[in-house]
């Protein structure tokens, strides 16, 4: 399966290009952000809370790629912004969106489920926490070895002043 990863658009054939973009295509990895369906402002807050007690991360870009935010839904209520997902979780994506009414079945492209990981199970906080619970660690014994060795150089700098003002204190 092949996306753009400039406009987010996934491709069952072996396209070289996109379609929309002109951009070259390339592989669809797992953790690769794809667009899922296109909604109009006044649906993304019903639709982001539907997807995220699904546990499924996801971000709302419009066309000319502002990200969504609470100020531009209230501007741009009636401006069309596309759905983000990982790819991992298209096929749990697109069923949320169907079932809100946001797209219909026509519009899903088939993705082979082995292309998808099979870690879907877990929520995206769990995966997150597996990936950085040895970098967290790893990080914070660094900043406080960090802080010891700031501390002790200012701790021996001020010494080291007052040593060398003291002949002309007294």
């Amino acid at each position: 399966m092949k996306y753009c990863s400039s406009c987010k658009k996934l491709f069952t054939k072996d396209n070289e290009v996109c379609d929309a973009c002109s951009n070259p295509v390339s592989d669809v990895a797992p953790d690769s952000v794809v667009c899922i369906a296109e909604v109009k402002g006044t649906f993304i807050a019903m639709l982001e809370n539907s997807l995220k007690d699904e546990g499924i991360p996801c971000a709302f870009e419009s066309k000319d790629k502002d990200v969504y935010n609470s100020y531009n839904a209230k501007v741009y209520s009636e401006s069309d912004y596309r759905v983000l997902v990982p790819f991992e979780y298209y096929n749990k994506a697109f069923d949320v969106c169907v079932g809100v009414g946001l797209a219909t079945e026509e519009d899903r492209i088939q993705v082979d489920a082995s292309t998808q990981n099979s870690e879907v199970s877990k929520s995206y906080e769990e995966k997150f926490e597996e990936k950085t619970g040895s970098k967290h660690r790893t990080w914070q014994m660094l900043w406080m070895i960090l802080f010891i060795v700031g501390a002790c150089l200012i701790i021996w700098g001020i010494d080291w002043i007052a040593h060398f003002f003291n002949p002309y204190l007294t």
